[in-house]
Formats: structure tokens, sequence, C-alpha cells
């Protein structure tokens, strides 16, 4: 029986048994290490051309030296940082000249060599790797833009005094690295200059890490801004717009909201604006509209742009030399001032600082560091948003109190604009965008959030009783659900947009705005929500609404939270109480299928987009729990919105709403696992107690056993299957 035993114990841990502790562990993805040694420039023995050579070490994350897989994409790039060029409608902006281009022809674009086929040499040595780069001869490489290199006779010169960048992008998301290399090969001068523009950590607010664009392979490993600017420079303007600048992409991706061309084949119409039957805009009257991602105001240029010198040695780049580039990826349509009805790339100013300059200037002429100037890329964006905000707060709205008498729901309402209370509600209506949507929600909650759904009171129904108090009532005679003896009655603002001019902080007739202004709505902002709790009597009561979010989450992302801004029925939300008393269990969407809760609409919007249907455009890890919820908020069973939610009129139980919203790939009361593949999961929660279309909350309550497996710290549990541990 011994002899059993041990036999059986050897096996265990002889060659075949799996578990040899010589065999090294598996590699971490993405965790290297690299080193690189300064490069040189060499001429090979008997031959008269010049390489550039470099030496570097690549470890895994266990500190072994790294074997490249000839398998996997290895690019890498050599570029210089420029002065600015003059004149052109680009002045002010230093630019990277790369010395990859894909041809030397006027259009062609910067690029990155292949490792592996481009002709270049990369030898295993001792300490690591050698990589001669394929370019035939440093010294003598082509400028596709021959008016930035006429002192050199058309060559990119080498020049000793610029700073230089290596950049590697080696193997794809799941493993891989990419590493980037600066110096200057001689002494700096006066024409040495940098251009690091952007903290990385700004983009990941909202992108968690995740690659910004481009896969598979190496433009896929991460969101290495240097990675993007090796191919997407302003090394070769002729190469736009086919191949342009990263500051024109990124603005445009997130700042342009009209429709535009979409051929690259069709250098007139791409990238530019065009109509409903794609041919090219002249005026403002030929503008489609489409929006885009970006989920707050494209003004918030410091979502990106840090102005932390600390963290960015360019930071303030963005506002202290404007481009055309940068600027005309948003203001695509212009129609003030020097830029009467120019559409598209077309501009009649060689430079933006002549209007647009950073700072104030002193009695010589001289910039007054600090001192904005009027017109200045951060006044005109930051400082309108300011003022904006100014002109916000001049209208206070307060709940003073709230009750429950006789089947009616009474509200008393404090209203005051510049301090003083107004005595009639037409004082402030011209400033509301839609002149009709002032008004609040009521509810109550007896215990697990809101009783009601869309329950809304007109502001213009409510009496003015003097000094900015106003009286208001509900008739709740013969409603289905009224609030009982321990109810807790809930009043905040639903709908009040407001109009304001933006360059003197003042509410403004939205009547008086006219032009692009109503494309963009650049002068709309949303009232602040004004909210008070009371038990049915009418007395102050503290509450929560049991939200399973954090406001300050969602602003990672959305800066100031406002949703419904714009549109045909502008609510202007900027608070979670006011969009939970709309969308709660009690509501289905209006969309088939859908569950207007929202812990199925939010779900549902960032993983399927609106109406669930086609692909989000969240910009992170759609995985990453963390990102919207508390540590928690996302446990099992349901933490905070714990009821069962109405769709088409059925109820469904708490986790299958939530969860099904991104695991179900049809909207939810339309599932259908037998036919649709990307609905078979529904079988699986089904069977594990979820309740699928019942007729009454009751019996859709109390059922789901999900946290057997999947509550947090179980084998399956949700922090484990989203992986949100990667994302701290």
């Amino acid at each position: 029986m011994l002899a059993s035993v041990l036999s059986i114990l050897l096996i265990a841990c002889g060659p075949e048994s799996g578990n040899d502790q010589n065999t090294p562990p598996p590699q971490l993805g993405k965790d290297f290490t690299v080193r690189v040694a300064t490069p040189q420039l060499v001429v090979p023995d008997g031959a008269s051309e010049t390489k550039l050579v470099v030496d570097f070490e690549v470890f895994d994350a266990s500190g072994r030296a790294y074997e490249f897989d000839a398998t996997k994409d290895f690019r890498i790039a050599v570029l210089k940082a420029m002065p600015q060029r003059s004149g052109g409608g680009r002045d002010g902006n230093t630019f990277w000249k790369s010395f990859h281009h894909s041809s030397n022809d006027a259009t062609n674009r910067a690029s990155m060599e292949n490792v592996w086929t481009a002709g270049g040499e990369l030898l295993k040595t001792e300490s690591g790797y050698t990589y001669t780069f394929a370019i035939a001869d440093i010294l003598n490489v082509a400028d596709p833009y021959p008016a930035d290199s006429v002192d050199n006779g058309g060559m990119i010169a080498w020049d000793e005094d610029k700073l230089h960048r290596i950049v590697m992008a080696y193997g794809d998301q799941e493993l891989g690295f990419t590493y980037v290399y600066q110096w200057i090969p001689g002494t700096p001068s006066d024409q040495t200059v940098s251009r690091n523009v952007i903290e990385e950590e700004t983009c990941s607010n909202c992108h968690m890490g995740e690659p910004l664009h481009h896969g598979p392979g190496y433009r896929s490993i991460d969101n290495n801004i240097a990675v993007c600017t090796s191919c997407h420079n302003d090394s070769n303007p002729g190469a736009a717009p086919r191949r342009r600048p990263l500051a024109a992409i990124v603005h445009q991706y997130h700042g342009n909201v009209y429709a535009l061309g979409s051929s690259s084949s069709d250098p007139t119409t791409y990238k530019q604006p065009v109509d409903s039957n794609g041919a090219l805009v002249t005026d403002i009257n030929g503008l489609v509209m489409e929006g885009n991602p970006f989920p707050q105001d494209a003004r918030n240029c410091t979502t990106c742009h840090s102005q932390d010198v600390t963290k960015a040695s360019d930071a303030n780049n963005w506002f202290e030399h404007p481009s055309q580039v940068a600027c005309e990826s948003c203001h695509l349509y212009r129609d003030r001032g020097a830029h009467h009805n120019e559409v598209g790339f077309t501009w009649d100013r060689e430079t933006c600082t002549g209007c647009h300059r950073p700072y104030e200037r002193d009695e010589n002429g001289d910039p007054i560091i600090g001192m904005d100037a009027s017109r200045s890329a951060r006044t005109v964006h930051l400082g309108r948003l300011d003022n904006l905000a100014a002109a916000r707060d001049t209208l206070l709205v307060s709940i003073k109190q709230a009750r429950f008498v006789d089947s009616m729901f009474e509200v008393d309402v404090i209203i005051q604009k510049d301090g003083v209370g107004i005595s009639a509600l037409s004082e402030i209506t011209p400033f509301i965008n839609e002149h009709d949507h002032v008004n609040l929600l009521l509810n109550w909650d007896n215990g697990e959030g809101p009783m009601l759904a869309n329950n809304g009171l007109d502001l213009s129904t409510c009496t003015a009783q003097g000094n900015g108090l106003f009286t208001c009532q509900k008739d709740f005679t013969g409603a289905m659900l009224l609030p009982t003896a321990t109810s807790t009655l809930t009043v905040n603002v639903a709908d009040m947009p407001l109009c304001a001019d933006r360059t003197t902080g003042e509410l403004a007739d939205c009547s008086t705005f006219t032009g692009i202004d109503n494309l963009k709505y650049p002068y709309v902002i949303a009232a602040k929500n004004a909210k008070g709790t009371f038990d049915v009597g009418g007395i102050t009561t503290p509450h929560t609404l049991p939200v399973g979010a954090e406001v300050t989450s969602c602003n990672n992302c959305h800066k100031e939270l406002t949703i419904h801004k714009l549109g045909a029925h502008p609510h202007a939300a900027t608070d979670l109480q006011q969009c939970k008393n709309c969308h709660n269990s009690e509501r289905s969407a209006y969309y088939a299928g859908m569950a207007a809760d929202l812990k199925y609409h939010v779900h549902s919007f960032h993983a399927f987009g609106s109406a669930h249907v086609g692909e989000s455009v969240f910009p992170g890890a759609i995985n990453n729990c963390e990102a919207c919820h508390g540590s928690g908020q996302y446990n099992l069973p349901s933490q905070k919105n714990t009821r069962p939610s109405l769709a088409s009129g059925k109820y469904f139980s708490p986790a299958l709403v939530a969860c099904g919203a991104c695991h179900i790939e049809s909207p939810l009361a339309n599932a259908d696992p037998d036919t649709i593949p990307g609905d078979a999961v529904l079988d699986h929660m089904i069977k594990n107690g979820a309740v699928f279309a019942a007729d009454t909350a009751v019996e859709a309550t109390g059922k789901e056993q999900c946290a057997t497996c999947h509550a947090i710290g179980q084998e399956q549990g949700v922090d484990k299957v989203h992986k949100v541990y990667e994302y701290r």
C-alpha cells in the first residue's frame, strides 16, 4: 500500500506531471522593462553610408531577458522635434519630423519600419539586442516636404542639437510593449524644442488604458500616444487629409458634430463637411448634424490638456500656440468675425495667434504671462464655460416644503433671480430653452426606491405668493398608488436648460441666438438641480436614493454630468436623482423590449449604444465595473437597485436586468435563447432563479441564486470574471 502511495507521489512530481518546478512561469502580459543605450551613427566597414544603430535590452515581467517572437508585429521609428514653421496657417506649433515615409512623393505619409521585413537588422547579443535601422543612409533621407529641408538640399538633416525620439511597438494587446527613448545627440541650442503636449493619464480617465484605435497588432498594444504620433504627425503636411496629425484626428473625433466625407479616395470631401447627398458643403444650410461620442462639452480643453508642465513639458501648447491643424477639426463651420461663412479647411488667415494670442501685453508689447488675452484659446473655451456657469448661478430654485394631504401632493418652491425672488414665472421663461420646460418631478420612496416614473409637475400651474414663493399641487385622487404614512416624499427639478451669453456671463433670451449657435447650442447650460425630501406631513427628512453608481465616477468621463441637454425634449439633468425619478423599475422604455430602469438603461447604452442596437462608443473597458461603481455597489445579490424592472409591460428580476443589459444580445424582453446565440446565457440565468417576463413584481422577487457563484470573492465572482483588479 505504502509503495503504491509513493509511486503516485513520484508520478505527480515527475517530468510528465505538469508540475515540473523548472518550467518557467507564464509571461505576464505587457509588464516589460526596456533599457536603451544612446543610439549611434555608424559607417559599416567598406561602406560610405551612415547607419543608425541602437543597442537595447528587454525583460519580461519576471525580470528575465526576453526573446522576440518573429511572428509578432515589431515596428520602430526615429523622429526629431522641429521648431515651428512660419506661415501657411500652421504657425506656432512644434512638430515631429519623421525619417520614415512611405515614399518621397509629396503626398506620402510618415510611417514606422517593420523590424522583420523592412531591411533592418536585429541581432541578439550577450547583453540584449542591436538593431540597425533599414534607412539606407540616415544622413541622406529625402524630405517629402522639402520646404523643411531647404538648407540641406531637400534632405532631412541629422541635427545634433535637436531632440530625437525612437519609438518601439512590439506584439499586441495581450502580449507586447511600447517604448519611447529620447535624446539630444549633441549640444542643445535655441533650436532645441520638445513636443510633449499631453499627459497620458488624462486620456486614461476615459480610456482606462484601452488601445485608442487600430488593430490588431502593434497599433492596439496600449494608448501610448507616441506610437500614434510616429505616423500621425505633421512631418509632411501634404499627406493630409489621408494621413493627418494626431491633433487633427483627436480634436475632430472629440469636437466635430457635422457629417463628414468618408472616402479617402476623394480628397475634396474627405473629412470635410458634406450635405445629405455627400456633396461638399458651402454654407450653413447644407450642414448635417450627427453629434459626436465625446461625453462632455468639447470646450473642456483641460479634460485632455492638463496644463501641468511637470507632467507634460509642453502642456500649455494648446493655448499658447493655437493652430489651424487643431482648430479646424472642431470649427469646420465658422461664422464669426474674420471667418464669416467659412466651411471646412479653407482659412483666410495665415496665423491664429494674430487674433488669439495667449496673453495680454504690457506697454512694451511683451506678453504678461498668466494674464489671458480676451480671445486666447483658453478664454474662448474654458472662459466661456465659466461664464455660462456664472449665468446659471444667478438663478436659484429651492424646494421649501412638500406634503401629501387628502390625495393632494403639495409643494412650496422658491425661485430667485440675482438673489431676488421673482413675482411671476414669465420673468425667467425667456431664459429657458423651450420655454415650457419648467417642471418638477414628484415621487416618494417606501424604502426600496422611487415608486413612480416620470411623474412631472408643470411649474406654470403653480400660484405665485410673492417674494419668489410658488405653491403647487398635483391631485392623486383615484391613483392606483399613494404614499403611506411612512413614505418619504421626494421633489426635484426635472426640466430647466438655460440660455446664457457666454461672453458676459448673464442669462439671455433664447430667441436672440441665431446661425451656428442653433446648431451646436454652445449657449445652453443645465440649471442646478434643486431637491428636497420630506415626510408626508412636510417635515424635512434625510434621504438617499438607492443608486448603484457614483456621480464622481461618472464625471471622470462626463466632467459635469449633463444628460438630455439638447434635442426635442431637453431635460438637462445633472443629478442621478433626476435620472432615477424617471428611469426606475416602474417604467418600460420607449424602445421595444427594453427596460427604462437605470440598471438596464445605463449598462445597455454603454455596451450596445442607443436603443441596444449597434456598437457602443464607450471609450474604456466595458468590463471595468469600478469605472462607474464603488467597490460595494456591484456585488450580488443586487446591492442598491433591488426591485424587479418593467420591460414591455412585464417584470424581470433585478440581476437579470443589470447583467442581461450587457450579456444578452437582444433587448431584454425580446431575448430568444433558442434561436439567437447571443441570448443563450438567458437559459443559464433562468435555471439559477432569474425570473423572465412575470406579470407582477412580486412574482419576480426573491428567487435569484446568482450570488452562490458570482458574489465577490467566489471562484466566478463578478470581480474576477470582469477582471476589475486589473484597472485599479
